[in-house]
């Protein structure tokens, strides 16, 4: 008979306890994230983003690039630099390319172009232009 008792007590103590389990169903997130929003946590991941929300770009100007004498090279794009990686928002810079034909390879969503210091291209038009 003290079994039954002492197994029902502890039985209706585990039971209780999961009824009772407090959480905020809104506070729940979804499994599954869209483009933009895997992109926001891929950027504050590798530190790629200085704000809440990672901009889509869709202009690229190149302002200049260096090789340092260390021999890893720098390129200054959309007024930030390649110090910390290759990439600087979404855009991906090809660091083997930095310097060939005085030019820099670099990718947005897929597209790529070659630009030198001084140029801006568009990855909506594909159009690159002279700045200077």
């Amino acid at each position: 008979m003290f079994i039954k008792l002492f197994l029902t007590g502890v039985f209706g103590i585990f039971s209780s306890g999961a009824l009772h389990a407090e959480y905020d169903v809104s506070q729940l997130k979804n499994l599954f994230t869209d483009k933009i929003q895997r992109a926001q946590i891929d950027a504050a991941r590798s530190g790629n983003t200085s704000g809440p929300e990672l901009k889509q770009t869709s202009q690229v100007k190149v302002s200049g690039y260096i090789t340092r004498s260390d021999g890893k090279s720098v390129v200054w794009l959309n007024n930030q630099n390649t110090l910390e990686g290759s990439k600087i928002g979404d855009v991906i810079v090809h660091q083997h390319t930095i310097g060939k034909d005085k030019k820099v390879t670099v990718s947005v969503d897929g597209k790529t172009a070659r630009l030198k210091p001084g140029e801006s291209w568009s990855k909506d038009t594909g159009k690159t232009t002279d700045n200077y």
